[in-house]
């Protein structure tokens, strides 16, 4: 049987005296007035055994450059071992972090601060290296209903699952865990001008606090899913926060009893009886793949006629009643209109491609013992926006019972949309620069890598 090593680490990434450009709003072109509360990286190295290793890092961002991943896998096989490959660098997709440090419309690398960041990623996962310790896989899940929303209709699917993965170690105190949940960390408006780490933070932080471990946020396929709010200010943060990483923390608690159990006593029969909780205990087993793919770029219209095309809906819009049903409609292809017509500015004055190279990448973390296909806990890792049904496909397509779909992870190539929503209209559709047969690419290229490993 495999013994597995674990260690964790945490590393402040706030860049000090930071007055540079907030990433996150396209409409927030003032610079940031200072930190709110610090962002954070945050690793955990998982050891099987041999090569058999990797680093899960992630980061209070927006997104990740591909060259900042390229260089943290660059620096970290020589210094602890870890294939590059098997090393995985994602971002929260926090919306109160710095501009530069991602790929995308709008972006351009800020190459002094990203490789500070890269340096600090460095030393964590050296660090967390340094203290592995005999560990225990085990899996949870809650749901969490209400603090999101379908963005594009209230009543269309949200992913209400959090998916927490406890690194439990053997002597009863958790290394880490990862928290895998679906939304845009969007609390905060682009009136905000603070950095800060926004509601995935503040659940980090609730965990490390009661439990003395780093908790890695994931942020899943919440291309469509915003936050739901009181206000957007940091009180609402540290109320969707506070839901968020209380539902963490009551998951650790629980799979705490897995392996050694649970009592009451019962004093009718004068016993201590067993009281089971769900989750599983996984076997540790490691496999890892990364592939890469071509995505299709869309074609742009001239200016003139996106500038046609909007003053046509403008006043179609103008005579409808607010909140009906007409008037919805025309709106969702205004949003869209207005938004191809930004996105084929930036991307006229881009060097020209037919096509944008980006990959995909999957760990096999662990099996169950009642998973007699060989099938059990895999991570994917995206590389930008995706919507809840794509990750739902790849899911049901794949038969994983246990996925966890971390995006914004290893790049950000921003919207990749279903090919319905072009019809539907709306933000997404219209900001994003891969053309509709790009999702079904990335869909069958997640399936190639997951079939790879636990296969």
């Amino acid at each position: 049987m495999t013994t597995l090593l674990a260690g964790a680490a945490v590393v402040d990434i706030s860049p000090r005296q930071w007055r540079g450009l907030m990433d996150g709003y396209g409409a927030r072109t003032q610079p940031s007035q200072g930190v709110h509360d610090p962002l954070f990286a945050r690793v955990l190295v998982l050891d099987y055994g041999g090569d058999d290793q990797c680093a899960i890092v992630g980061c209070d961002l927006l997104g990740i450059h591909p060259q900042l991943v390229a260089e943290v896998r660059r620096a970290v096989p020589s210094l602890c071992g870890i294939p590059a490959e098997q090393v995985m660098v994602a971002a929260a997709h926090n919306h109160a972090g710095p501009w530069g440090l991602r790929a995308g419309m709008f972006s351009q690398l800020a190459k002094e601060l990203a490789a500070d960041v890269a340096r600090k990623i460095v030393g964590a996962v050296v660090f967390a290296h340094s203290q592995r310790r005999p560990a225990t896989l085990k899996l949870g899940q809650a749901v969490v209903d209400t603090v999101s929303q379908n963005r594009r209709h209230p009543d269309w699917p949200i992913d209400p699952v959090l998916r927490l993965l406890l690194v439990d170690g053997e002597d009863g105190r958790p290394v880490a865990s990862l928290v895998n949940f679906a939304c845009h960390a969007t609390v905060l408006s682009a009136a905000n001008l603070m950095l800060s780490a926004e509601f995935p933070g503040v659940a980090c932080r609730i965990v490390r606090e009661q439990t003395g471990a780093p908790a890695v946020y994931l942020n899943g396929a919440c291309a469509n899913v915003n936050p739901t709010w009181i206000r957007q200010d940091f009180d609402s943060v540290e109320r969707v926060g506070q839901i968020i990483g209380g539902q963490a923390l009551r998951l650790i608690g629980e799979l705490q009893t897995l392996g050694p159990g649970q009592r009451a006593d019962n004093i009718r029969w004068d016993e201590f009886t067993e009281k089971a909780v769900p989750g599983r205990i996984l076997e540790p087993r490691f496999r890892a793949a990364r592939r890469e793919m071509e995505l299709p770029l869309r074609p742009f219209q001239t200016d003139e006629e996106y500038a046609a095309r909007i003053a046509e809906l403008e006043g179609e819009a103008a005579p409808l009643a607010e909140g009906s049903d007409e008037r919805r409609e025309v709106m969702a292809r205004l949003t869209h209109a207005q938004n191809e017509r930004w996105a084929g500015a930036w991307a006229r004055r881009q060097p020209q491609a037919a096509t944008l190279r980006t990959e995909v990448q999957a760990l096999s973390l662990g099996e169950g013992p009642s998973t007699s296909s060989g099938q059990g806990l895999a991570l994917l890792a995206l590389p930008g926006e995706f919507f809840v049904e794509t990750a739902e496909v790849i899911q049901a397509e794949c038969g994983i019972p246990d996925l966890l779909v971390a995006c914004y992870a290893n790049d950000y190539i921003g919207y990749v949309v279903p090919p319905e929503a072009y019809a539907q209209g709306g933000y997404e559709a219209g900001v994003t620069f891969c053309a509709p047969e790009a999702e079904a690419i990335v869909r069958r290229t997640a399936a190639a890598v997951l079939q790879s490993v636990c296969g």
